[in-house]
């Protein structure tokens, strides 16, 4: 049941826009699907100690969340930078499928998942509402259990928005030339709507 929990808690995580799976869509239209599962793998890699932190430290990093609540300014940056990174950086014209492609696809993964701010918070949001169910075991082995189904979630989730992606992209034509500035401009706008719910709500 562990298992269980962190897989469906990390593929329900990864099913909303974001920056990881944003990325994934980027990397696969513009390279392939295989960068993308690189990319994905990594990103699933990171997954494992951001939910072991939310774990371990998750009361003391909710109390200094209370406390500084302009840490939530570092969420608004975060998605308007890399939203402004998208929309003005210049892609290659031939996807590069060197070796040293391929690794700086899956740094590329670790990177972007370590940078995102959202990640532990989102842990443990859901740890607490596993715990007032009365349901979460993490002693031992079980914390095991619990953190391979994480990892396998996200990988699966951001696999599909690249398979999707590969399908998309076999189908259409042109289309390149759109995805970094749509990918932009949605991030821009999730954290125009961060900025909007901690200025004036």
């Amino acid at each position: 049941m562990q298992f269980l929990f962190g897989f469906i808690g990390s593929f329900l995580g990864g099913v909303a826009f974001g920056p990881i799976n944003l990325s994934v869509v980027d990397i696969t239209l513009k390279k392939n699907f295989s960068s993308a599962l690189r990319f994905s793998f990594a990103a699933a890699l990171v997954e494992i100690g951001q939910a072991t932190i939310a774990i371990m430290f998750g009361k003391l990093i909710s109390r200094k969340i209370e406390e500084f609540p302009e840490l939530k300014l570092i969420v608004i940056a975060f998605f308007l930078l890399l939203g402004l990174f998208f929309i003005f950086k210049k892609d290659n014209p031939k996807a590069d499928i060197s070796t040293e492609s391929k690794r700086s696809t899956f740094l590329n993964g670790i990177v972007v998942a370590i940078l995102n701010p959202q990640t532990i918070p989102y842990w443990i949001f859901v740890l607490a509402y596993l715990k007032s169910a009365n349901v979460l075991y993490l002693k031992s082995w079980h914390m095991v259990l619990f953190l391979v189904g994480v990892s396998i979630g996200k990988f699966i989730i951001l696999g599909i928005y690249g398979y999707l992606s590969e399908h998309i992209k076999r189908h259409t034509t042109n289309l390149n030339v759109y995805v970094s500035k749509g990918i932009g401009g949605l991030l821009i706008v999730v954290g125009v709507i961060q900025a909007i719910k901690y200025f004036f709500f």
